[in-house]
């Protein structure tokens, strides 16, 4: 029961706090990177979890900058 309590509160911990951090970090939205970080993990498990946020805010920034790009005439 004890491993369960654990293991409950770190996932919490990891699903709720990782993205709080990462989204402080660069200019990305909150939304983003909680799915990419639930994304991955549900695809990829826990090394998903990790790189899932990662690669769904690069894109995103990648898109940004895309949409932004005036085209040279």
């Amino acid at each position: 029961v004890a491993f369960l309590v654990w293991g409950v509160l770190i996932m919490v911990l990891d699903n709720v706090l990782k993205p709080l951090l990462m989204g402080r970090g660069i200019d990305v939205p909150m939304l983003i990177i909680f799915l990419g970080a639930v994304g991955g993990m549900l695809l990829s498990g826990i090394v998903g979890l990790f790189v899932g946020a990662i690669v769904l805010a690069l894109g995103y920034k990648l898109f940004q900058t895309w949409l932004n790009v005036e085209p040279s005439t």
